[in-house]
């Protein structure tokens, strides 16, 4: 069965929120990897990549996921679909990497800002629907359950939280995958649409994931 439809019901996650000051930060949103990890290049533009996120593998982990995407050419980009080469995910040794909240390094990217993780919330379970597809009565009960994590926010682990129609990311990928962390406009506007969030996944085996985002439905 597919980590998408089957959660455990001591399913848990972590706000992620803007850190008061730099020694306090775990990872950021935004910004650029100074050293340790060259952005990558776009299959398709060979634009180099921007960076979206570099958050930790876990609550306290010596690993960091970075997820990059093609802003080069907004318009024709094919960075809401997963594995498309338009956006790539990697997993590093966070004492190898230097980031840095400036942006202007490459087309699309986003002034940084540091962040760490919040409060840990408890999630409820079969949170894998369209509520754009539901009638009024399924509609409101879907809306009760996403007001009991108390955060349509950034977060790391738990639910995705779709914004749109939930993907099978282990299809689309054909490899397991586990999702990582979301990104809403709450910190940083990444200027992806009207309620765009980012979603980040990691392989199961911690070599690298993927990455895609949906505009509110």
């Amino acid at each position: 069965m597919s980590m998408m439809t089957a959660m455990s019901s001591e399913l848990a996650s972590h706000r992620i929120v803007r850190a008061p000051n730099p020694k306090l930060a775990v990872g950021q949103i935004g910004g650029h990897v100074k050293m340790g990890y060259a952005h990558p290049k776009g299959k398709r533009t060979g634009a180099t990549m921007a960076l979206v996120s570099a958050m930790p593998l876990a609550p306290g982990s010596d690993r960091l996921v970075l997820a990059f995407m093609d802003r080069s050419d907004p318009a024709e980009s094919f960075d809401y679909k997963p594995g498309s080469g338009d956006n790539h995910v990697a997993i590093v040794a966070a004492k190898d990497v230097s980031l840095s909240i400036i942006n202007g390094v490459c087309p699309g990217d986003w002034k940084g800002a540091k962040i760490m993780l919040g409060a840990a919330m408890a999630e409820p379970v079969d949170l894998d629907v369209d509520p754009t597809a539901l009638d009024m009565a399924a509609s409101d009960a879907w809306v009760d359950m996403v007001d009991e994590i108390g955060c349509d926010c950034t977060k790391l682990g738990g639910y995705p939280l779709w914004a749109n129609e939930p993907l099978d990311i282990d299809r689309i990928m054909k490899r397991e995958m586990a999702f990582h962390h979301r990104i809403a406009g709450d910190i940083i506007d990444l200027k992806l649409g009207e309620g765009g969030v980012v979603y980040v996944f990691v392989d199961k085996d911690g070599n690298g994931g993927a990455l895609c985002w949906q505009q509110a439905g």
